[in-house]
C-alpha cells in the first residue's frame, strides 16, 4: 500500500467571498452553495427542484453534479448532488478537483470523513479560535493518506456511499414513525375526552 499526500491526488480550489464576488461581478443575485446545501448533498437528499441561475462567476466556483467539497467549518465533504449544481462557492467551502483517476471520489470521502488517521491528520491542523476552526489550504495538501489500488478504492468508496445513504433513509423512515405514532397518541387522548363527555 502507497502512502501520498492529498496535494499529489487533488487540488483545493477555496470558495469566493461574496461580498468580493457581488462588486467583482456586478451581480448580486448569485444562488450561492449554503450550509443547507451541504447537508443535502452530505445526507443524499435531492428533493425538490430548486430554481437554477445562470452566472458569470469563474467555472472555478460554479458547483457540478458529482463534484466534491469541504465544508471549512466542519471539515467533513461530501458530493455535490443534481439539485445543487450550477450554485457558486462561497469562501465557506472548497471545491476538491482531482489531477488524475488515481483517487476515487467516493473513497475520499471515506477517507475524508471517516478514517481516523485522516481525522487525527485533521485535528492536527486545525487553526483558529473560538467555535470556527479551520484548515488552512496548504495543510490540507499535505494530509496523507494510503493509495489502495482503485479497484480496492472503490469498494470501499461504494460501501461507504451505500452506508450513508441508508443511514439517510432509516432517519427519515425514523421521524416518519414518530409523526405517525405521536398522530395516534395525540388522537387517543382526544378520543378519550370525546366519550367522557
Amino acid at each position: 500500500m502507497e502512502i501520498k499526500k492529498l496535494n499529489a491526488l487533488v487540488t483545493f480550489m477555496p470558495g469566493i467571498n461574496q461580498s468580493r464576488a457581488d462588486k467583482q461581478f456586478k451581480v448580486n443575485d448569485f444562488n450561492y452553495y449554503t450550509q443547507a446545501s451541504f447537508e443535502d448533498d452530505f445526507n443524499h437528499v435531492d428533493s425538490f427542484s430548486r430554481p437554477k441561475t445562470e452566472t458569470m462567476a469563474s467555472k472555478t466556483f460554479v458547483t457540478e453534479q458529482e463534484d466534491i467539497v469541504i465544508n471549512n467549518s466542519l471539515q467533513m465533504a461530501a458530493k455535490v448532488g443534481k439539485e445543487n449544481k450550477g450554485k457558486v462557492l462561497s469562501i465557506n467551502f472548497t471545491k476538491v478537483e482531482f489531477k488524475n483517476d488515481q483517487l476515487d471520489k467516493n473513497y475520499f470521502l471515506y477517507l475524508f470523513n471517516v478514517f481516523k488517521d485522516v481525522k487525527r491528520q485533521k485535528e492536527k491542523e486545525m487553526q483558529g479560535t473560538g467555535v470556527i476552526q479551520k484548515i488552512p489550504l496548504k495543510a490540507l495538501g499535505n494530509i496523507k493518506i494510503p493509495l489502495l489500488p482503485i479497484v480496492e478504492q472503490q469498494k470501499i468508496g461504494n460501501i461507504y456511499i451505500e452506508t450513508l445513504r441508508l443511514q439517510s433513509e432509516l432517519s427519515q423512515f425514523s421521524r416518519t414513525l414518530e409523526e405517525f405514532s405521536y398522530s395516534l397518541l395525540e388522537g387517543a387522548i382526544k378520543d378519550g375526552n370525546k366519550n367522557e363527555k
